[in-house]
């Protein structure tokens, strides 16, 4: 293997975490038949920002956050009511989940804005 297919073939595998690791999140909220709370939504959201950029890590650990059981969850958090966060509920994160799971694997990760190029149908 050469070192550009070593790092194509690490960064699938990266990604590949990350959809698991949001899938799983995604899956045990609706397995409670529930709405996430605010955390998770928070969470949620970056997982799959980072998810449509290629910070397939970074991906996996926010899904990871997501899943804090409340007891285990920051005394002090810094969350605010955002109300585009408070309009995620499970099928607009798993619409957007859909959409950032089907793009292409980045080689690189991208820390700019997020621009859609066509609307989501």
């Amino acid at each position: 293997m050469t070192m550009q297919t070593d790092h194509h073939s690490e960064r699938e595998r990266e990604r590949t975490e990350a959809i698991e690791a949001i899938e799983h999140a995604l899956s045990a909220i609706e397995g409670q038949r529930r709405e996430p709370d605010q955390w998770e939504r928070a969470f949620l959201l970056q997982a799959i920002s980072w998810l449509f950029r290629g910070g397939y890590r970074i991906a996996a650990v926010d899904a990871d956050l997501a899943m804090t059981p409340p007891t285990e969850r920051s005394r002090t958090s810094n969350l605010r009511p955002d109300p585009v966060i408070d309009r995620c509920n499970i099928s607009v994160l798993r619409t957007a989940f859909r959409e950032a799971a089907a793009q292409p694997v980045s080689d690189f990760p991208a820390f700019g804005p997020i621009i859609f190029t066509r609307s989501a149908g």
